[in-house]
């Protein structure tokens, strides 16, 4: 008998077997072996239905929006005796859709597009001296992001344009921070490299347990408590979540 009538071929699929017959000792293995083989063959030829990956967001501590730390409380408590949040979102209305459409695009949290409460209060032509905009560009950063600056131009008014480079400036401190938005919202208003020499200097990757000057310590925790008043009062007036 030859080599092919001793070991008949068996095609499944798309996948080959030899049946070995001559030792009926391994006949018990031989057929679990088929069977699993034959389970992965009809497994790789079945068309996935159905399936959708959700693009992963660049937020390693989500916690983050929840948090309930002493510091919050005590913004929280403020902002929802006054009409400061309602007033913001209201002026947000006709800017948000673009700059949701913005921090999507980077999969970076949805809560970052509301920023320019805590910054300028949604307003586009908001001055503080050195910073001005929605976003409150400083001319340096500004540059660095490649808005125009100057006498005749300035495009941190622009907030269309503004807003553009406030999410990749915002990616890159995330980036840069590992995406914990604590630290990285601390850098956007003190400046990343003050905050990454406390963090060196302190010895720590906590921003609740750095000493950082007065308006940096106070920013993120103003932030966080304005955006939980948002979505606890005024939820109607917010752009849906992804």
């Amino acid at each position: 008998m030859d080599g092919d009538a001793a070991n008949p071929i068996v095609n499944l699929h798309g996948c080959q077997f030899a049946m070995i017959i001559k030792k009926p000792v391994f006949h018990l293995t031989l057929l679990l072996a088929f069977t699993l083989v034959l389970a992965s063959c009809v497994n790789r030829a079945q068309p996935k239905l159905g399936y959708y990956s959700a693009p992963l967001i660049k937020d390693n501590k989500p916690s983050l929006w929840l948090s309930d730390h002493p510091r919050v409380r005590r913004f929280r408590s403020h902002y929802l005796r006054t009409r400061t949040v309602s007033d913001a979102l209201r002026r947000a209305r006709k800017f948000l859709p673009t700059i949701a459409g913005e921090f999507q695009r980077r999969n970076l949290p949805m809560e970052l597009a509301y920023l320019p409460m805590v910054e300028s209060l949604f307003k586009n032509r908001a001055d503080s001296g050195n910073a001005k905009g929605m976003w409150q560009f400083t001319p340096q950063t500004a540059r660095n992001m490649g808005l125009r600056v100057g006498f005749m131009v300035d495009e941190r008014l622009n907030w269309r344009k503004a807003t553009a480079a406030a999410a990749d400036y915002l990616d890159q401190l995330g980036a840069r921070f590992n995406y914990n938005w604590a630290l990285a919202l601390a850098a956007y208003n003190g400046g990343p490299n003050y905050v990454d020499g406390e963090m060196r200097r302190q010895r720590s990757w906590n921003f609740w347990n750095l000493r950082l000057r007065q308006e940096t310590a106070e920013y993120v925790p103003r932030f966080i408590a304005m955006l939980q008043v948002a979505k606890e009062k005024y939820a109607h007036m917010m752009v849906a979540s992804r």
